[in-house]
């Protein structure tokens, strides 16, 4: 379960040399400024797909030992990429502690190592339009869909500043660890919580729908009250409202949370060996939401 986030740990964000990457860490920078925590740059070498491989797994630091020098090499240049991003954003958020960690992993298994002890682990991805979304970068699918913690997803770069509101969708007989994040962080951030219920109504035999899609909507929004209920008596200072909307859930949580400082989803952990494959809601969000979507496991 998702303890209450009033004691946040720190915040894990992957870099490398990309733009991605680079607004990524300036999301997750920002995010570890009003959360008050660390933020760690996570670089990882991925040593097993070079000519020669590190002794262990290592961070920043690690004696160099018997390495190759192809993986001297690798070590020297993550020193060097780390440090450069660590002084920029040191510079542009002078209150954060940043540190920085080298893996000899792949990227995926260094972020999904790290998740678990963290508030959120941060990736970024470009997305892509239309049905090529479904080939988001799998280092990001990937640590959505195994993490054993938050993940984030910062897709593109979000035009202006983002309401301080956070936007969290739900499912009826949703679980509580995803409701619960996106209550225990629009605390911890002073945020204001936005609760959708995305629905389709089902037709009836011959395409026609049956009943009364207002009073159903109604219903909707009441039983995402009913969700809460116990969430909202805990945590009395957050701003709580609740919305059902009517259509397909990925562009309606897309069309809610835009604009906003997160989208917060929960998505069933996968134990197949790292597959990239993920739910259409998950995928559909991953790619196309320009909010940063926040994915919470669930058992």
């Amino acid at each position: 379960m998702i303890q209450k986030l009033s004691t946040p740990r720190r915040i894990v964000v992957g870099v490398d040399s990309s733009d991605n990457a680079s607004r990524a860490a300036e999301w997750a920078a920002r995010q570890a400024a009003d959360l008050g925590v660390p933020l760690f740059l996570l670089h990882a070498l991925d040593l097993s797909a070079g000519p020669g491989s590190g002794t262990e797994h290592g961070v920043a630091g690690h004696e160099a030992g018997e390495r190759s020098g192809f993986a001297e090499a690798r070590w020297q240049d993550g020193e060097r990429l780390v440090d450069r991003i660590a002084v920029r954003l040191g510079e542009r958020f002078p209150g954060v502690a940043v540190r920085a960690e080298l893996s000899e992993s792949n990227a995926p298994e260094a972020l999904i190592d790290s998740s678990g002890e963290s508030t959120m682990v941060v990736t970024g991805t470009r997305g892509h339009g239309g049905f090529a979304g479904l080939l988001l970068g799998s280092v990001s699918l990937k640590v959505a869909a195994h993490g054993l913690g938050p993940a984030v997803v910062v897709r593109g770069e979000q035009p202006g500043e983002p309401y301080n509101e956070i936007v969290l969708g739900v499912e009826p007989g949703e679980a509580e660890p995803p409701m619960r994040y996106a209550f225990a962080m629009a605390a911890a951030l002073r945020s204001t919580l936005t609760v959708v219920r995305a629905w389709w109504p089902h037709p009836a035999y011959g395409g026609y729908y049956t009943g009364d899609l207002d009073l159903t909507e109604t219903n909707q929004t009441a039983e995402a009250d009913t969700l809460i209920k116990g969430l909202r008596e805990e945590y009395p200072d957050v701003d709580v409202s609740t919305a059902a909307m009517r259509g397909n859930a990925v562009p309606m949580l897309i069309e809610a949370a835009r604009g906003s400082r997160l989208l917060v989803i929960g998505a069933h952990r996968r134990r197949s060996p790292l597959s990239v494959g993920a739910g259409y809601v998950l995928q559909g969000l991953l790619s196309h939401s320009p909010t940063p979507v926040a994915v919470v496991p669930i058992e």
